[in-house]
């Protein structure tokens, strides 16, 4: 992978590591093992979410994100909600960059379509055909 392009793939299966996590530290006791455990998993989230961000991005979401190594149950599921909301987010602005691009380039062949008008185009008239 080229050096700030971004796997989506890799990044919705972090999202889905995380949001099952959340739902797990929403269930358990805050007993001392599972706690670590859940420290553990968090290290590994925020490794693997280092390795698959281009670096500014990395660095936003570390901005956002507090630091738990040392954290309580609590605040390991809100640094949990914090990345889910996070990734959401860029894939939702994702999504939206590519419905803008998709749509500037159909007006942009529409366009171009609309100038292009054949001699038979002129004989039959406007297009009467519903959108």
């Amino acid at each position: 992978m080229q050096a700030g392009t971004v796997d989506p793939q890799r990044l919705l299966r972090i999202a889905g590591v995380t949001r099952e996590v959340l739902d797990e530290a929403r269930r358990i006791r805050p007993e001392a093992g599972a706690v670590e455990h859940l420290k553990q998993v968090h290290a590994r989230i925020t490794q693997e979410l280092r390795e698959a961000l281009p670096p500014e991005l990395w660095e936003e979401l570390d901005e956002l994100t507090p630091d738990v190594r040392d954290g309580t149950l609590e605040e390991l599921s809100l640094a949990h909600s914090e990345i889910l909301g996070w990734l959401e987010g860029l894939f939702q602005g994702t999504q939206l960059a590519l419905q803008l691009q998709a749509a500037r380039a159909f007006g942009e062949q529409g366009g171009r379509r609309g100038l292009e008008r054949s001699p038979r185009d002129e004989q039959e008239g406007p297009d009467s055909r519903y959108l």
